[in-house]
């Protein structure tokens, strides 16, 4: 690789870098200000989001998705269930495992999470489909580290 190639590509990163912080800082701030409004921890926030992106999950598998330990993830279930937002229950393959799925309530609940989320990002109602799935497909393909 060229000198000036190499020194475009830090420029690059550089400037990526600082653009992804502002954007990360804004989407973490608005997530937590619509699990507010809905009267969501953070935390349960998340599940909810993953749990309904995901569709049936294990208890373990949040807790990797999450970055926290199984039982933390555990207690944050138990709160959800709680409040008639997800089910438990054993999984197909294995009867010992416990999946996770979203209630009626639980999807209502991450549908008006995800419509929260929608009206704060303006930037994206800049972007067509098509642009939207390219951004999408390159941030898979930074994102992959395996």
């Amino acid at each position: 690789m060229r000198k000036s190639e190499k020194e475009q590509r830090q420029r690059l990163g550089s400037e990526i870098s600082t653009l992804m912080r502002g954007l990360v800082r804004d989407f973490r701030a608005r997530f937590n200000s619509c699990a507010d409004r809905l009267e969501l921890g953070a935390g349960e926030a998340q599940l909810l989001w993953l749990i309904g992106e995901k569709g049936d999950v294990s208890t373990g598998g949040l807790a990797d998705r999450l970055g926290v330990d199984p039982a933390n993830a555990s207690t944050l279930l138990t709160k959800l269930e709680r409040r008639g937002l997800i089910r438990r229950k054993p999984a197909a393959h294995d009867r010992r495992r416990r999946v996770v799925s979203l209630s009626t309530g639980g999807r209502k609940r991450k549908e008006a999470l995800a419509h929260c989320m929608e009206q704060g990002q303006p930037g994206f109602s800049t972007l067509s489909t098509s642009e939207l799935s390219v951004f999408r497909d390159l941030l898979e393909r930074v994102a992959d580290r395996e």
